[in-house]
């Protein structure tokens, strides 16, 4: 039976009017789905600016004509007013802020001997993977390409300038020469797909904003680019607080369009958010395991789609800077948590409750129990040591080495007697970075005396009281810190390199000997450690078995020091047989460069062994990179000068003693350098040497030996 005519006519109506709601629907849908899955296609810039406080800005009720280039970026983007950063420290917070992991993931828990791992997927990497050019210019020495952070980035220019004669060595350049790198390297890009990090200080900041936005704007990027201002830390210092003065950071993302401008955000965010918000935004993968989350949706102005989470930070600066505890933290978004060593701190933050709860209030219950869970099983690793050409930098940013001797439990101190003891190390510090030593030796000496348990400061004195000739003195405070530390391997090596110079061979071979049976109990870097010192101290004694077998037992420990061929050498160098020598010291120089390592002497037995073989300009290269490697190396400035004075170059004896006596303007330095005009037959140049130490040396009782060599 046929539908009426009627009944068929309102049929297909039906039809047709579901078929076009259905074509409708579907195409409002798809245009949506564009619209929202429309990936950021231009350039992506992202300026890290040290120690730039929120409040400093115009958006943060910062003064409105101090930075109007900021100001007007931040007009033109989102505005996050709670951002945080993980570390108060600038290479851990960078680390975290590129590679989207906290410091306990990335492994870079302090700024000296530490770097990001190759293994570490940073943002550079995974951008360039999806068709972006990167380049990045920073000004901080920490952030050199040894840090680890330039992995991912083709172009990555972190150059500082040589200032000959400069009274601290140069740990950062001006923002300025940073920002001119960064923009050339911008202007050369043919398209738009590109990454570019860039760090600069607070000072350089507002003018760093004027010249990239500029450079955008001139090459017709600026409305398609998403850039990104934050810091890496708030209040630069010691970097031991974890309060809201070092933590709290800016945050601006600007979006293609001026998507979002002028939109202020209220919602808690971290570093660790930034990687995986990027790649959101470009529509890459996102890796699985990371715990910072996108930003995306917040952007877009939902803030209910990002779930609250804890925002963790540390700072390790006074564990391996002086022996003290480190301080971990966990917030939520009204409280912090903070734990260092036995002391423990629960902080009010903005927006919280006005009444500061005591640490065991519920807040810090739960907190200590989330802090407790993130780091079970995360043991904080002991950093490299310092190489020697990098001493000085590393001392003007506060750090003098013994970092290996860092992890006992120290008795609480006070927050009045802690602040004390960091700015008096601090002080040390610089003063060693400036190789005024009497000075800083006098700093070490008073914690030594307030705080005798700091057994890394008693380390540090000793070292620098060897540096300066003192041998008796830095034997004394290193049997100090024996005291405190009696299982510690790393203070008998010292003590038997101490003992070396000082030519007690019997001495030192019981100390080495020691130190390996204590190197048993550690990991193979101390074991390693120890049978090198110890193959050192048998070539003293002229025990050729002793000298190989400890050498072998180094190599095994550490297949990367080339102990092995390296006393071989020795060995056939105190014979004479300098042709046989040549190719064991050069088998060893060729495993150093290999695996990126330095051998203390190697370059110099090198050097000698060619000059013995008449091969001067070889010679002279090898005393070089002995100085390199070693800048206090007199050893190898009395080669240099010998061999300059040799071939009647008259000039480069002059120039080689002239940065002996900078290099190691200490009794012993002035010593040698004098004997060294005297060889040379300048006597009248040894005794104005001679006079200048007897003034500038007056009380430093290492001017003993000075006199005793006259």
């Amino acid at each position: 039976m046929h539908a009426p005519a009627s009944t068929r006519r309102w049929q297909a109506t039906l039809i047709m009017s579901a078929f076009v709601m259905a074509v409708g629907g579907a195409a409002l849908a798809g245009w949506w789905y564009a619209r929202e899955s429309s990936p950021h296609q231009g350039p992506i810039v992202l300026l890290s600016i040290d120690g730039l406080r929120p409040g400093q800005l115009p958006v943060h009720d910062g003064s409105p004509t101090a930075t109007p280039s900021i100001e007007a970026l931040a007009a033109d983007a989102v505005v996050f007013e709670r951002a945080y950063t993980h570390s108060p420290l600038t290479l851990p917070a960078h680390a975290s802020l590129l590679a989207g992991q906290l410091p306990f993931e990335h492994g870079v828990r302090d700024e000296a001997g530490f770097a990001l791992k190759a293994s570490a997927r940073s943002l550079a990497e995974l951008l360039r993977n999806r068709g972006f050019e990167t380049g990045a210019a920073v000004s901080s020495f920490l952030l050199r390409r040894e840090s680890g952070v330039a992995q991912g980035f083709s172009f990555f220019d972190a150059e500082l300038p040589d200032q000959a004669g400069a009274s601290s060595p140069v740990v950062e350049r001006d923002g300025a020469q940073t920002t001119d790198a960064a923009a050339r390297w911008l202007r050369s890009r043919r398209g738009h797909r590109f990454f570019l990090f860039v760090q600069v200080n607070g000072e350089a900041a507002e003018s760093t904003v004027t010249q990239l936005v500029t450079e955008l704007k001139d090459r017709g990027l600026y409305d398609q680019a998403t850039i990104i201002l934050t810091a890496d830390r708030g209040e630069t210092g010691a970097g031991l607080s974890l309060d809201d003065t070092s933590l709290h950071v800016p945050l601006l993302v600007k979006q293609p369009g001026g998507e979002g401008a002028g939109r202020r955000v209220a919602l808690p965010v971290q570093h660790i958010d930034l990687l995986p918000t990027i790649l959101d935004l470009v529509r890459a993968p996102i890796p699985a395991g990371l715990r910072g989350r996108s930003l995306r949706a917040v952007l877009g102005g939902d803030e209910t789609g990002v779930a609250d989470q804890p925002i963790y930070a540390e700072s390790l600066a006074g564990r391996f800077r002086f022996g003290g505890p480190g301080k971990f933290a966990l917030a939520d978004p009204e409280h912090r948590y903070v734990r260092g060593g036995s002391r423990e701190e629960l902080i009010v933050l903005e927006g919280g409750d006005a009444a500061s709860p005591p640490p065991e209030a519920s807040e810090a219950v739960r907190l200590r129990a989330e802090l407790d869970r993130l780091l079970d099983g995360r043991p904080v690793d002991p950093p490299a040591e310092i190489a020697a050409a990098d001493e000085d930098h590393y001392a003007a940013l506060g750090y003098l080495g013994g970092a290996l001797l860092a992890g006992s439990d120290l008795s609480p101190i006070e927050p009045d007697e802690e602040a004390w003891v960091v700015e008096t190390h601090r002080t040390a510090a610089t003063l060693a970075g400036q190789k005024k030593y009497m000075a800083a030796i006098d700093h070490l000496g008073r914690i030594a005396k307030a705080h005798p348990e700091m057994a890394v400061v008693q380390y540090q004195r000793a070292m620098l009281l060897a540096r300066t000739g003192r041998l008796a003195e830095a034997e004394s405070a290193l049997r100090a810190a024996a005291s405190v530390e009696p299982d510690n391997p790393y203070i008998p090596m010292a003590l038997a390199g101490v003992l070396l110079r000082s030519r007690q061979y019997d001495d030192a071979r019981d100390r080495v000997a020691l130190a390996i049976a204590l190197a048993e109990r550690h990991d193979a870097r101390a074991r390693a450690a120890a049978h090198e010192m110890a193959a050192r101290v048998a070539l003293a004694l002229d025990d050729s078995e002793q000298a190989q077998a400890h050498a072998e037992a180094a190599e095994r420990e550490d297949p990367g020091a080339p102990m092995a061929p390296f006393v071989r050498g020795r060995l056939l160098y105190a014979e004479g047989r300098y042709d046989d020598a040549l190719p064991a010291f050069e088998e060893a120089a060729a495993a150093v460069k290999a695996h990126g390592r330095e051998l203390e002497e190697l370059y110099w037995y090198l050097g000698d062994t060619l000059g013995r073989l008449d091969r001067f300009e070889d010679a002279e290269i090898q005393f070089r990179e002995e100085l390199r490697a070693f800048p206090r190396s007199l050893r190898a400035y009395s080669s240099l000068a010998t061999l300059y004075h040799a071939s009647n170059r008259t000039g480069g004896v002059e120039g080689v003693l002239d940065a002996l006596i900078d290099a190691a303007p200490t009794p012993e330095g002035y010593d040698t350098a004098a004997r060294l005009w005297m060889i040379v037959g300048e006597p009248s140049r040894a005794a104005a040497l001679r006079a200048d130490a007897r003034t500038r040396f007056r009380g430093d009782p290492s001017l003993a030996l000075f006199q005793r060599h006259r």
